[in-house]
């Protein structure tokens, strides 16, 4: 079997049933793949538009997206759309050619260092040396993308190495313990911030995309209710609460709701919830909500106090 048919059971197995790309030289082979693989392709006009595609295709199903460009200027147009998934936390797996291992670092036609180009805007990134490295590095790659934080996992696969043939076999579950993410809470932790929000005088629920990945809507609504809390939003965490509820203060930031930006300036504790504090949604930061402590909760810990 061919690397790329495996590559295409690999994608099956993962539960992908569509593809966004756009064909290059490099990534020729692949496209000769799709022919019997039964998984559809969506061919873009422009590799950023595909990236895009697989990102709204992902926020739209809850699945991981995959986008598929070629080596050189086609991994080089996707650099916006991964960028953009790491940004907003969307899980997508890009897929992209890469000159014949012979030709690396001899500055080869549509040759470019997609890794180091992509590294500091994925959450990993794979670089495919041996074709029988590429079925658990798929695996690996999905599993990275919707574990913990989700974002975008880059995939660089030489041309010569796609076409090489391997033996196949399933891929057992893939296990990576440094992308579980803890998911119990410090009960001291708890405990404080239990005692600052029934303390509190005029608190607010601050909710963005981390509810909306986490399907964690009715968890948020609970406890919203409970405690009779405003809750405001971030964009990505439109949806996250019933916008027709009386608690219900509209979108935050600049170009949020004067009831929002309000309740903000005046409260006295924030709990926020999968959300950033970004230059849009507090404006100069010395002067953002004055008066509140702050209750910070994020599957990511380099988010708290951010």
């Amino acid at each position: 079997m061919r690397a790329v048919d495996a590559l295409m059971e690999c994608l099956k197995a993962e539960g992908v049933d569509v593809v966004f790309g756009l064909p290059g030289g490099a990534n020729l082979p692949t496209y000769d793949a799709f022919y019997d693989a039964g998984i559809r392709h969506i061919l873009v006009r422009h590799e950023a538009g595909g990236g895009h595609a697989a990102e709204g295709y992902a926020k739209a199903t809850g699945k991981v997206g995959v986008s598929l460009g070629t080596s050189g200027p086609g991994a080089t147009n996707l650099v916006t759309p991964i960028c953009d998934a790491m940004m907003d936390s969307v899980p997508v797996v890009f897929l992209t050619g890469q000159v014949r291992t012979d030709l690396l670092g001899t500055d080869g036609f549509q040759e470019a260092d997609t890794i180091g180009i992509t590294m500091p805007i994925v959450k990993h990134s794979f670089m495919i040396q041996h074709p029988l490295e590429l079925p658990r590095s798929i695996h690996e790659a999905f599993h990275i993308a919707r574990t913990g934080r989700p974002g975008p996992v880059v995939v660089d696969i030489p041309q010569d190495l796609s076409r090489a043939e391997i033996p196949y076999e399933p891929v057992a579950e893939v296990h990576l313990p440094g992308y579980q993410p803890t998911t119990d809470g410090n009960q001291k932790q708890i405990r404080i911030a239990a005692k600052a929000l029934a303390n509190a005088r005029r608190p607010v629920l601050y909710a963005g995309g981390g509810v909306v990945n986490a399907n964690a809507a009715a968890e948020l609504t609970e406890l919203a209710l409970s405690d009779g809390l405003p809750v405001t939003c971030t964009v990505m965490g439109l949806g996250a609460f019933p916008a027709p509820h009386e608690q219900w203060l509209g979108m935050l930031g600049m170009h949020g709701t004067r009831a929002a930006n309000y309740a903000m300036d005046e409260a006295d504790l924030i709990v926020a919830i999968g959300a950033r504090f970004d230059d849009r949604i507090t404006g100069k930061l010395s002067e953002f909500a004055p008066r509140a402590k702050f209750v910070h909760i994020d599957v990511d810990p380099a988010e708290i106090s951010k």
